[in-house]
């Protein structure tokens, strides 16, 4: 074979590498607005062809049985999950008040706190966390205030109501060696983030909640589920909200320093009427089928869900994943799952052959998650993502 035709076949097979990379790269931008970056993604991420899926789920365990099973095993109302460093799973009971310690396996390994006004004791466990100490931090809401155990289950302290003239309605904690972070609701403010000192001494609030239609009904709709967040190296905090608009906003120091956007078919996260008569609100709601329904100081908000964001968390290997759930026809649902790399370029929306329509709560140090599932009983499943 000639030089000409040698030629002629190098040309042709870079133009289709050229071709292929187009075709497979991405199409999003990056650029800086008023000092924040803005990273637009396009509705389809670089792994995504009209093929399977590129991110399926996979479940690896469930903890949880009917009532013939164990009472180790036997939970009323799970409110909250955690995991420590080396995979304990601890299950918080708010009806039973108590919270359970099991193993990476599953094996049930103690219980801790019980029902009761004193140290280490409950009237409403509603959220747990774990420190980098693999303490556990428990919270109370109708006593306003932590109990904290160490990793055998011994209490080491329960704090004094951390504010005491105002409702805190906790979402998670963050404890680092000067001071305690908790991502909530405090009174009737519209700050994301509240600081307190190592004395459980409240010392400030911020980063405002971000209003994306009605902003009376989402002041309320807030201390329900104000959203997801991941906080890395103490200062960098990452921030979906419960109502997802298609943005994912990434501070410094509290400071928004990041936005990374998907455009998407669905521009409006929700849809919601208001009545000051319950009846009247109960008979729309039936009458549309609207999805919820939310009754406040004689105020009712009725309406439906279009997207939420159930989960926020970064990867291993640095990538994130914004877990949602979409409402594509009325009482239709799809649970999905959006993959960014660590600069927030889309890699891939998944629909997920499950659904875990509750709140994803954590995710251990293996990338597995875990979801609370009230179907026919109460149980945790733990899942991890392939891709």
């Amino acid at each position: 074979m000639n030089k000409k035709c040698w030629g002629i076949i190098l040309l042709v097979l870079i133009l289709v590498v050229s071709c292929e990379q187009n075709k497979s790269g991405w199409q999003g931008t990056i650029e800086v607005v008023d000092g924040v970056t803005v990273v637009t993604n396009p509705n389809q991420g670089m792994w995504d062809t009209d093929e399977e899926p590129k991110v399926r789920l996979v479940q690896e365990k469930t903890i949880g049985m009917l009532d013939e099973g164990p009472d180790e095993y036997l939970f009323v109302y799970i409110s909250d999950v955690t995991v420590n460093s080396k995979g304990d799973i601890y299950i918080a009971d708010r009806q039973l008040n108590e919270i359970r310690k099991f193993d990476k396996d599953g094996n049930y390994l103690l219980t801790l706190g019980r029902a009761g006004q004193g140290p280490g004791e409950f009237q409403s466990v509603v959220r747990i966390s774990v420190n980098d100490r693999d303490e556990l931090l428990a919270f109370d809401n109708m006593m306003g205030r932590l109990s904290i155990f160490s990793d055998s289950g011994n209490l080491i302290q329960t704090t004094k109501k951390l504010v005491a003239d105002l409702w805190l309605e906790l979402k998670d904690i963050f404890q680092f060696e000067n001071r305690v972070v908790i991502f909530g609701k405090l009174g009737d403010g519209l700050k994301l983030f509240h600081e307190f000192d190592t004395d459980w001494n409240y010392v400030d609030s911020f980063i405002d909640y971000p209003i994306v239609d009605n902003e009376e009904y989402e002041k309320i709709s807030m201390g329900f589920n104000p959203g997801n967040c991941v906080v890395m190296n103490k200062d960098n905090i990452y921030y979906s909200g419960h109502y997802f608009d298609n943005q994912i906003r990434v501070f410094n120091k509290n400071e928004l320093v990041k936005v990374i956007k998907r455009q998407s078919p669905i521009k409006k996260p929700y849809k919601v009427e208001k009545f000051s008569n319950i009846e009247k609100a109960r008979a729309v709601a039936k009458e549309k089928k609207y999805t919820f329904q939310t009754f406040f100081y004689g105020v009712s908000f009725v309406g439906n869900e279009y997207q939420t964001s159930n989960g926020l968390f970064q990867l291993t290997n640095g990538h994130m994943v914004n877990f949602v759930i979409l409402s594509l026809e009325k009482e239709k649902y799809e649970f999905g799952v959006e993959l960014y790399d660590s600069t927030g370029r889309l890699l891939s929306y998944s629909k997920l052959d499950a659904a875990y329509y509750g709140e994803i709560h954590c995710k251990d140090s293996d990338d597995c998650f875990y979801v609370v599932d009230r179907k026919d009983f109460n149980k945790v499943i733990k899942f991890s993502l392939k891709y």
